[in-house]
């Protein structure tokens, strides 16, 4: 290196990372051409070398959570009254209730380098996550006659592909005006001696800051102040890959108002322990929720005098938060760290820097952690089969597969429940349209209302049923 530095605000910021041990990412600076140094610079700029140190001086301590808990109070399904389900209507009539979904994963687990967004999954129309939460949006805009505003989280690495994938369908007939997507923020990921890694000659090794940046990313652009000039109290928080989402749930939003909740998260019951779901447990009278990989062996297959699992709820990732409290709560986050291998830059004491496989600790934070904040939560409780089937793997659990089964089997109970279907179905394909209804209470509803076309929907002239059911 012969020199560092075009310019003496450029020499500055180079000098603070010179004196943090990081000089090996100035390895490749004569190689590179001055865009290339200024993006090297840029993602300097961003950098919070104080925040790095604490982080990982965090890590290193290896800081234990307080295990002194029990588990969550919780209301369950039988407790949902028609009061609840009032409130929450009036609310969504007023336009207090706004969308807001986290979107920065890659498909690539399911064998398609997109968006996870953009992946076709409905049972029949092949409709992709987007489309389904989108028209479900659509029908709700004339339902309450309200436009309703979304709010879409992207990563860095996928913001322009989701994007594009709404303009192209014109997105999906909603007012793109109401739209809204912006970006997570990246943390750096360090060495296990807490140095920077250089994923690239000119680009750090950079990950997601988790779902918890979802509050600082909206702060940081100015959303939050957006919505409380637009008279929006409440979001509809949830993540992407879950097509089943009743995302305007007047029960589930009506039970958070009443209650004067700051934030409120939807549960089911676990299936076996060793389920992969977040733990609702209570500490020292605040409601929290506990990573499944964090929660002890012990807790974990804890059972009560039913014989019971005793730590039986457990999150799905869908919460209801007051904007306000989103203001004073997303600064207070903890930080998470996870160790995983990674390609980057090696460099040897020969002077030598060639790319390799090296373990890592990645740092996140996780939007769930804001329950311990708030001096008002609680847990609602709703039905799995009607409300959860994440896609996440390409075979295998929260599949494919598992989520287009987990659809057909929710129209199926609400035809059941309508008694429009009296066949079981066998091998045959089901699929309701987000557009003729998107959740049960509405289907119920338009069945006492258009029982026949719904049945000419279902079945034949002979009274067989269709191979293929949609009903729009």
């Amino acid at each position: 290196m012969k020199s560092l530095g075009r310019n003496v605000k450029e020499s500055l910021l180079i000098q603070k990372f010179l004196k943090t041990n990081n000089s090996h990412i100035f390895y490749f600076w004569d190689e590179l051409s001055d865009e290339e140094k200024d993006q090297l610079i840029n993602e300097l700029n961003n950098i919070e070398l104080n925040k790095i140190k604490k982080y990982y001086e965090q890590y290193d301590e290896n800081h234990q959570q307080n295990l002194d808990f029990k588990p969550a109070d919780c209301f369950t399904i039988e407790e949902r009254t028609k009061d609840l389900k009032e409130v929450g209507e009036e609310a969504l009539r007023r336009g207090e209730v706004a969308f807001l979904t986290v979107a920065g994963g890659q498909a690539s687990r399911l064998g398609y380098e997109n968006p996870k967004g953009n992946f076709p999954i409905s049972p029949i129309k092949n409709k992709s996550l987007f489309q389904i939460f989108a028209e479900k949006i659509k029908f709700y805009t004339e339902y309450y006659s309200n436009n309703f505003k979304w709010y879409i989280m992207t990563s860095e690495t996928n913001y322009n592909d989701t994007k594009e994938f709404f303009v192209k369908n014109d997105f999906f007939k909603l007012d793109k005006n109401n739209v809204v997507f912006f970006k997570q923020g990246m943390f750096p990921t360090i060495t296990l001696d807490g140095k920077l890694i250089l994923s690239d000659k000119n680009k750090l090794f950079l990950n997601p800051d988790g779902h918890g940046g979802i509050l600082k990313a909206l702060l940081k652009n100015g959303l939050i102040k957006d919505m409380n000039a637009q008279g929006i109290k409440y979001l509809s928080y949830f993540q992407v890959d879950n097509p089943l989402i009743n995302l305007a749930d007047p029960y589930f939003i009506g039970y958070h108002i009443s209650k004067k909740s700051k934030v409120t998260t939807k549960v089911i019951k676990k299936l076996y322990p060793e389920e992969k779901l977040g733990c609702i447990v209570n500490s020292l009278e605040k409601n929290s929720i506990i990573e499944y990989s964090d929660l002890p062996k012990e807790k974990m297959y804890e059972k009560d005098s039913a014989g019971e699992l005793k730590y039986l709820f457990g999150s799905i990732g869908i919460h209801i938060f007051n904007v306000d409290f989103l203001l004073k709560a997303t600064s207070k986050l903890p930080i998470h760290f996870a160790k995983k291998q990674i390609e980057g830059y090696i460099f040897k004491e020969n002077d030598i820097a060639e790319k390799g496989q090296m373990n890592a600790i990645k740092f996140e934070t996780f939007v769930f952690d804001v329950i311990a904040f708030a001096n008002k939560s609680f847990f609602f409780e709703t039905d799995r089969e009607d409300e959860f089937a994440p896609l996440k793997n390409k075979t295998g659990v929260d599949s494919i597969e598992t989520c287009i089964k987990g659809q057909i089997s929710q129209y199926k109970n609400w035809l059941k429940k309508s008694g429009l279907l009296i066949t079981d179905l066998t091998d045959q394909k089901l699929e309701i349209s987000p557009l003729f209804t998107p959740d049960e209470i509405i289907f119920l509803e338009k069945a006492k209302k258009q029982p026949e076309y719904i049945k000419q929907k279902i079945y034949d002239e002979n009274g067989n049923l269709r191979e293929n059911i949609f009903i729009d």
